[in-house]
């Protein structure tokens, strides 16, 4: 049986976005935390999180479903070290799975691997004295690998540099226990041959309030919102480069934290849906964070 025209379009496109889908705000998740650990002190994070692109949108807002499925999964461990009071550096390490699989025309693409590293510094000004609000910034050089000439990659084989801030209020006496924060990242990537320099920005704001406690820990629940805008869409296909990409996102959030046990790391998990996206592939992230200082 021959197979849709309008299926095999529909998978081609999915096809050409997956190819340029590496970015998405580079390594940050709805999970990710800055946190400068005490100095003399060390920090080990990794992340899991899967993307599930099920349609891509146009910037009329118009969205065009794939058949079959477009996955992209994307694991991240992540080492700092304090050796001052307030700062820390880092590394982190990303390894990617790109997947596009449709039984219905019989055309399967997979790309996997390392697509470079990261070096970072993280701050936090105000120390560890009582205040309001506690901000950390990071700032952070991204070394990307060369990019490859298969159907689909995981690397665009651009740089990156970034600088993210990370605000975070603790709850206060008679709010219940409610608390906040957010991250503000900009990302500058220089020119990449005949194309233009690549700027991105990503918001995310939320607000949650404990809910159990549980195996001697406390589990915080969070709704979270935010959005990100990039003056050329990378992210999002080698066709779709010279356009800019938009979009916002809301979801859910659970934060584990243990009792102060030494060696066991604190968890959290997310659940995150695109919203409005305009040039931009629409889907779902899930994400699971695990965090440990010693």
């Amino acid at each position: 049986m021959r197979a849709h025209p309008g299926r095999r379009g529909l998978a081609a496109l999915a096809v050409a976005l997956a190819s340029g889908a590496v970015a998405r705000a580079q390594l940050l998740t709805p999970n990710t935390t800055i946190v400068v650990p005490p100095v003399g002190h060390a920090r080990v994070e990794t992340e899991y999180s899967l993307f599930a692109a099920d349609s891509f949108v146009d910037l009329d807002g118009h969205a065009q479903r794939f058949p079959g499925s477009l996955d992209f999964a994307l694991a991240v461990l992540r080492v700092s070290y304090s050796p001052w009071r307030n700062v820390a550096v880092g590394i982190e390490q990303p390894y990617r799975r790109s997947t596009f699989d449709e039984p219905g025309i019989e055309a399967s693409f997979v790309a996997k691997g390392v697509p470079g590293i990261g070096f970072f510094v993280d701050w936090s000004p105000g120390g560890d004295r009582p205040r309001r609000w506690r901000p950390v910034v990071r700032f952070e050089y991204f070394r990307s690998r060369n990019e490859t000439d298969q159907a689909l990659t995981v690397s665009d084989g651009a740089n990156r540099y970034s600088a993210t801030l990370g605000l975070d209020r603790a709850a206060r006496p008679g709010t219940a226990g409610w608390r906040g924060g957010g991250t503000l990242q900009l990302i500058w990537g220089p020119p990449v041959e005949a194309e233009r320099r690549f700027i991105e920005s990503r918001l995310q704001a939320e607000v949650g309030r404990p809910v159990l406690h549980l195996l001697g820990g406390e589990l915080t629940a969070f709704g979270l919102v935010g959005y990100r805008s990039s003056t050329t869409a990378r992210q999002e296909g080698m066709f779709f480069h010279d356009r800019t990409s938009q979009g916002a996102f809301a979801g859910a959030r659970l934060d584990w934290q243990p009792a102060r046990l030494a060696l066991v790391p604190g968890v959290r998990a997310s659940v995150v849906r695109d919203l409005q996206p305009l040039n931009a592939l629409s889907g779902w992230r899930t994400t699971i964070s695990l965090a440990v200082t010693f």
